[in-house]
């Protein structure tokens, strides 16, 4: 059986894991309600779906949209005895996970997934939550507006996908808030449609889901087009050496499939070894737009390497073990480790070069477009290396690779090419 195939899911609190409306609303009526009577306003409580459109926001950010004609000091007040109501009830213990969440929780966290929540709440609210929903039984991290050195949801995702270690997540939630946190950096977003979102809120995601329930369903759909695209590409019978190239345009998710794809092989009991591109880069090169097109991937990789010691090697059945200079690391190395017989599984861009190609008993092809796949350079790069780099993607690595796929259509090198889109995969499949 393979791993669960997202490392990470990070969840919204409210509306997402909390049913927030069974004590919100009663609670802010009766906290505006003494607020009102302390200012002398004679003015009508908010209706339930005002004090609901609230939830997701900063909470100060919707106090002032609602409250806008009072002065900043008597919105403060309102906010802090809403608040302090609130406080009082989940103290008395009026808050409650929605339907299926212990459940989805103990299902995943059980299969090893790490998982934390962003919420745009305060940091007593949040520990409330924890502890008395026992989520923190399940989740791992949690973020909220008074973590230190965040500031906002993208924030939160941010520095939960760091912790982590990983950028194969998933962010769950039910506000157009949650899916701009999670495209910002660059990860797919699953909507709940039982959720607080008003109508009209624009909420574009990888995925909607009626309920809790139907989510593993959907997340493990991923498993289920690995496999379809494992099936599609008939790789060679095993007991010779085997060998896939996964290629792409930067951003199209080629690392990730790489090794999700081993990691099912590796679960069918086939020895499998995934090796990205990039531990042949050559230290210091940097991509050029106006470079031919054949010439990029000789510019940026020691492909003679690549193929002297690793494709040519592992073709004739030997084992490949070797060190090499790490190019982003001066002073530190690179392992290269490949068992005899193994499948080997190449990531990279340009891999239909004809310097590579016939080395290759497969080729897959991940096809996405530009904009989606700067947007998630961008989620994944300029946080760590900064404008520059997402730079140098957006105006040189983009199109040469667009200028190559122009001499060599995917079409015509890859055995298979897949719309890689929606790293959740079709629709269909979780359905």
């Amino acid at each position: 059986m393979m791993e669960f195939p997202f490392d990470a899911v990070i969840f919204d609190l409210d509306g997402t894991l909390v049913a927030t409306e069974s004590y919100w609303v009663p609670a802010a009526r009766v906290g505006a309600r003494k607020a009102f009577e302390e200012l002398g306003l004679d003015r009508e409580v908010p209706s339930r779906d005002e004090w609901m459109s609230l939830v997701g926001l900063p909470l100060a950010e919707g106090f002032d949209q609602l409250f806008a004609d009072l002065e900043p000091s008597a919105r403060s007040l309102v906010k802090r005895r809403c608040e302090e109501e609130e406080h009082f009830r989940l103290r008395a213990g009026e808050a409650a996970l929605l339907p299926g969440a212990h459940e989805m929780l103990a299902e995943l966290r059980g299969q090893g997934v790490r998982l934390g929540i962003a919420s745009n709440c305060s940091g007593d609210y949040l520990d409330a939550m924890m502890e008395n929903l026992a989520l923190a039984d399940f989740v791992e991290e949690a973020r909220c507006l008074d973590t230190p050195h965040v500031h906002d949801k993208r924030g939160m995702v941010e520095d939960l996908l760091w912790t982590f270690g990983t950028r194969s997540a998933v962010m769950v939630g039910d506000r157009a808030g949650d899916r701009e946190a999670a495209h910002a950096n660059g990860i797919p977003h699953v909507h709940v449609e039982s959720g607080f979102a008003p109508p009209g809120e624009e909420l574009g995601a990888e995925a909607t889901i009626a309920d809790l329930g139907e989510l593993l369903p959907r997340l493990e759909a991923r498993r289920l087009w690995l496999a379809e695209t494992l099936d599609a590409l008939a790789l060679p019978p095993a007991g010779r050496p085997r060998s896939l190239g996964v290629t792409g345009h930067s951003g199209a998710g080629k690392t990730l499939f790489a090794r999700d794809l081993a990691r099912l092989v590796r679960g069918a009991g086939e020895a499998v070894c995934a090796l990205s591109l990039d531990s042949f880069a050559r230290r210091g090169a940097a991509p050029d737009a106006s470079a031919g097109p054949l010439e990029h991937l000789d510019r940026l990789y020691d492909v003679d390497e690549l193929r002297a010691r690793v494709l040519e090697p592992h073709a004739r059945g030997d084992e490949v073990a070797f060190e090499r200079p790490d190019p982003r690391r001066p002073g530190a190395t690179i392992a290269v480790r490949v068992p005899a017989g193994a499948l080997l599984v190449v990531e990279g861009p340009f891999l239909g070069h004809p310097r590579v190609r016939p080395c290759l008993d497969r080729l897959l092809h991940l096809d996405a477009p530009d904009d989606l796949c700067l947007a998630r350079i961008v989620g994944r790069d300029l946080a760590t290396e900064g404008e520059a780099a997402v730079e140098r993607a957006r105006a040189a690595l983009l199109p040469a690779e667009r200028a190559f796929d122009a001499v060599y259509p995917p079409a015509e090198r890859a055995d298979v090419v897949l719309d890689a889109a929606n790293p959740l995969g079709p629709e269909a499949l979780g359905s």
